[in-house]
């Protein structure tokens, strides 16, 4: 089972590597060389700004998406799956954001910065908990559009905020609301899932 749980947490790993700097990263790069599209961010700052935002929704949630579709069989599981594998995800993302920012970050910055990474890494469980839910109540479309909404509408904290004063602390305190409510949505999601081991489960690569 711990080699399960270890695999888990390497597939929530390589969605986030895959649909991040594998996939959206550089389609992001490619538009930025685009006189076209940095016109219409021109015009449209705050539009295009939650565009981008929401694309991160669907990159991100469409990719745990098929993951749990392909490679994480049956579609009934424990609730340490979505966790787990939200875990992987999350601290991906981390490390990918956090080793850079430490060599470049006053000490003073640093703690906010880390603060910050663990209430990501928490949303990234939750929504994975949505994605998952899906699965478990056998309406996948309608639990994914449902995450790919609330990753977009959280990414989207930053163009509708940065324009206000004190818009860091603003965008760090509505992320810490919205995670206490996905907290308190995903705990509430445990009795879709199966109780405990289940011999039925299985990983399919």
């Amino acid at each position: 089972m711990t080699g399960k749980r270890l695999l888990w947490f390497f597939l929530g790993s390589a969605c986030f590597i895959i649909a991040q700097p594998l996939l959206r990263l550089p389609i992001l790069s490619y538009l930025q060389q685009s006189t076209d599209f940095m016109l219409a961010y021109t015009l449209n700052p705050l539009l295009i700004g939650i565009a981008i935002a929401f694309s991160a929704g669907v990159f991100e949630e469409g990719f745990r998406f098929i993951f749990k579709q392909f490679l994480l069989q049956p579609a009934g599981c424990e609730f340490s799956q979505p966790v787990i594998f939200g875990l992987g995800h999350g601290i991906a993302e981390a490390l990918m954001i956090l080793v850079p920012a430490f060599m470049v970050l006053p000490v003073s910055q640093l703690g906010l910065a880390t603060l910050e990474r663990v209430l990501v890494i928490t949303l990234h469980v939750t929504l994975t908990v949505v994605v998952w839910n899906g699965f478990q109540n056998n309406q996948r479309a309608l639990y994914l559009v449902l995450a790919i909404t609330i990753h977009g509408l959280v990414n989207s904290l930053i163009p509708v905020l940065s324009p206000l004063p004190g818009s860091v602390m603003l965008t760090e305190e509505a992320l810490a609301a919205v995670v206490v409510v996905m907290m308190g949505y995903s705990y509430y999601s445990k009795k879709y899932y199966i109780p405990g081991r289940s011999s039925n489960e299985e990983i399919r690569m």
